[in-house]
């Protein structure tokens, strides 16, 4: 993890990069944010915290809640303070948002589209639950029990890569397209 940025954001510089944040990345989930903010090193896990806290309360940020994580995304009223606002901002730090969203953006896209996480009920069972989605509507959902940590971990990893294929087999399957 990125160590905390040298100079300690101000109450209006948190908000305003959080904002101009939110506003790059477009809606996402607050760890997919959590891992953007602290990993470009724009601002710490606690900064980011209440923020967004703050933002909430104004009004600034709505936020969904989600199975896994809740979304955020930034509002009207959010868009027109990031107006009156951003110049209080080192416009470093804005540039620096602007040129690693993109490559965050792509990523949190694909991790919504392509989801799997593991749940562990009780002593030797493990859930594995992936999902594909199209525009936030599941396409297929599949959930799997499986007896270890380590093969739960496995399915999860290789969801993203073979999830697609999957998907396609499944379909074509049940559509009569494949023979065994």
């Amino acid at each position: 993890m990125a160590d905390i940025p040298q100079h300690r954001l101000g109450d209006v510089e948190r908000k305003v990069l959080t904002l101009h944040s939110l506003k790059a990345l477009g809606e996402c989930g607050n760890l997919q944010l959590i891992s953007f903010v602290t990993q470009t090193d724009i601002m710490n896990y606690f900064d980011l915290q209440t923020a967004l806290f703050d933002l909430r309360d104004a009004g600034q940020v709505v936020r969904t809640p989600q199975t896994a994580d809740d979304l955020y995304d930034i509002t009207q009223a959010g868009e027109e303070a990031l107006l009156l606002f951003s110049s209080r901002v080192p416009q470093s730090l804005i540039d620096k948002v602007d040129e690693l969203a993109p490559v965050f953006k792509e990523k949190f896209h694909r991790q919504r589209e392509m989801s799997a996480r593991i749940v562990h009920d009780g002593k030797n069972e493990y859930h594995v639950s992936m999902q594909i989605n199209d525009q936030k509507m599941p396409l297929i959902s599949i959930d799997l029990s499986l007896p270890t940590a380590e093969l739960a971990a496995n399915f999860r990893d290789r969801w993203e890569i073979h999830g697609q294929e999957i998907y396609e087999f499944i379909i074509g399957r049940l559509a009569g397209g494949f023979e065994a």
